[in-house]
């Protein structure tokens, strides 16, 4: 199996699989276990980018809104 992309968060998922620009959303929580230690809530929206060679391996979010916790 190759890895065609990484997104560095631990989080929730979802993503839309439609024949445009394949994206993810990821929620996160504060006070989960992160590699940053982010005690942060955030909502994120990360393209894929499949179809561009020149993308690394890891993303950076397109869109980013903290949210609150509760």
């Amino acid at each position: 199996m190759v890895r065609l992309r990484e997104i560095p968060r631990t989080a929730a998922f979802a993503w839309s699989p439609g024949p445009e620009s394949p994206l993810v959303v990821t929620g996160t929580r504060a006070g989960a276990v992160d590699a940053d230690f982010s005690d942060e809530t955030k909502l994120e929206l990360w393209d894929l980018s499949l179809d561009n060679d020149e993308q690394g391996v890891e993303l950076q979010p397109v869109a980013s809104i903290s949210t609150d916790s509760r």
